[in-house]
C-alpha cells in the first residue's frame, strides 16, 4: 500500500491556501475556479444534500453524533451537523486555511454553532480506538495514492456497532483512453461544454486540474477491486455504484444484478455508502475532545491521551505540546508539524 507523501501534503496546504484568498479574500488567484459567489453557491448544494443524506441516515437508526467529518475543508457539512442536525462532533482537514475559513462560511450561511476543529493528518487520526460513533467524508478517500491505510485508521477510531458513511469518490474507467487533455474541470469552457463535447471527454480525456499543478493526488484508478478489499474489513457494508449521471446504479458487495454490475465496473463512475464496525454500539459518554491521543505518541503504536491546558492540549506520555491557533487544534506528529507549518510550529511549540 503507497502512502501519500510529504510534496502531496506541502501541495495540498499550498493549495487550499490559494483558494482561501480568491473565495474569501476575493483576490484573482485562479482563472479557472469558482470565485465567492460561485463557491457559496456550490457549498448551499452540498449542505443541502449532506442534510438529506445524514437526516435519511438517522430515520434507520444510526446514531450520528458524536461525529467526526474527515476532509472537512471549508466546514461546511459540519456547520450542518452543528445546526441543523443537532449532532456534536469535530471537522478534521490538513488545510488550516480551509478550516479557518468556516469562521467566514459561519456568517455566509448564518449557522450559530461551530464544530470543533482539527488540523490533522488522516493517516494518523488523534482520537483513541472504538472511540467515535459516526465517522464520515465526501470527495477524500481518492486524495491518497490507496484509500485502504486511511479506512483502517477510520476502523480504528470507530466505536463498536459504530458507522461510517462516504460518497462523492471515484473509481476507475476501464473503458477510458487518455488521448487529448481536457480543459480544467472547473473553468468555465469545460462546465459549460455541450453534452457531445463531455462525452467524448468522459472517455478519451485526460482529466486537468489545478490540484494536480499543485502536487495533490487526484486519484481516479482506484479499481473496485481495491475499493472491495479496503472496505471487507467492515462487519456490514451497504455500498453503491453510480455510473453515467446515475443511470447505471449497482451494488459492490451484492451479486443482484451482474449486468448492472458489469456496465458500472466497464464505464466507471461515483462510489459511495455505509459500512459498519463489528460489535454493539452503546451511547457516547463523553464529548469528542475527550477522546483526543496524541498523534506523535499514536505513530509509535502508543495510544496516550490528551490533557486540555491554558495553550491547547499537550501529552500526558510525552508532553508534547499542541497548540490552539484561531479556534484549531493543531494535532500533527511533532516532525510532520514542523515540516508542513513550520511558522506556526516555531510560534507555539
Amino acid at each position: 500500500m503507497k502512502s501519500q507523501q510529504l510534496e502531496s501534503q506541502l501541495g495540498e496546504i499550498a493549495f487550499r491556501k490559494k483558494l482561501v484568498q480568491q473565495q474569501v479574500g476575493e483576490a484573482q488567484v485562479f482563472k479557472d475556479e469558482y470565485d465567492r459567489k460561485g463557491i457559496e453557491d456550490i457549498l448551499q448544494q452540498r449542505m443541502q444534500k449532506t442534510y438529506e443524506q445524514i437526516t435519511a441516515l438517522r430515520e434507520k437508526g444510526i446514531a450520528v453524533s458524536p461525529y467526526l467529518e474527515i476532509g472537512a475543508e471549508r466546514g461546511q457539512r459540519s456547520l450542518v451537523m452543528e445546526n441543523d442536525i443537532g449532532a456534536a462532533g469535530a471537522a478534521a482537514d490538513l488545510s488550516y486555511d480551509m478550516l479557518k475559513s468556516c469562521d467566514h462560511y459561519q456568517n455566509v450561511f448564518n449557522k450559530k454553532k461551530m464544530p470543533a476543529r482539527l488540523c490533522c493528518d488522516a493517516n494518523y487520526l488523534p482520537f483513541a480506538g472504538n472511540s467515535i460513533p459516526f465517522v464520515f467524508c465526501y470527495e477524500t478517500l481518492h486524495h491518497f495514492p490507496d484509500p485502504t491505510p486511511i479506512i483502517k485508521e477510520i476502523h480504528r477510531v470507530l466505536a463498536a456497532g459504530g458507522w461510517f458513511f462516504f460518497d462523492e469518490e471515484p473509481y476507475r474507467r476501464v473503458l477510458h483512453l487518455d488521448l487529448y487533455e481536457s480543459k480544467k474541470i472547473y473553468s468555465a469552457e469545460y462546465r459549460n461544454a455541450g453534452l457531445l463535447k463531455k462525452t467524448m471527454d468522459y472517455f478519451f480525456a485526460k482529466r486537468r486540474c489545478n490540484e494536480t499543478e499543485h502536487g495533490i493526488i487526484e486519484n481516479d484508478e482506484i479499481s473496485l477491486k481495491i475499493w472491495k478489499n479496503a472496505l471487507s474489513i467492515f462487519a456490514e457494508k451497504n455500498i453503491q455504484l453510480q455510473s453515467l449521471k446515475n443511470h447505471i446504479q449497482a451494488e459492490l458487495f451484492a451479486s443482484n444484478s451482474l449486468a448492472k454490475y458489469f456496465f458500472a465496473w466497464l464505464m466507471g463512475g461515483s462510489i459511495g455508502g455505509t459500512c459498519r464496525k463489528s460489535g454493539i454500539h452503546s451511547e457516547p459518554g463523553a464529548t469528542i475532545l475527550n477522546a483526543l491521543i496524541c498523534p506523535s505518541c499514536l505513530g509509535d503504536g502508543i495510544e496516550s491521551a490528551l490533557k486540555p491546558n491554558d495553550r491547547g492540549f499537550q501529552c500526558s506520555r510525552c508532553r508534547k505540546q499542541f497548540p490552539v491557533v484561531n479556534g484549531i487544534v493543531f494535532l500533527l506528529p511533532g516532525n510532520k508539524f514542523k515540516e508542513l507549518y513550520p511558522e506556526i510550529y516555531e510560534r507555539f511549540c
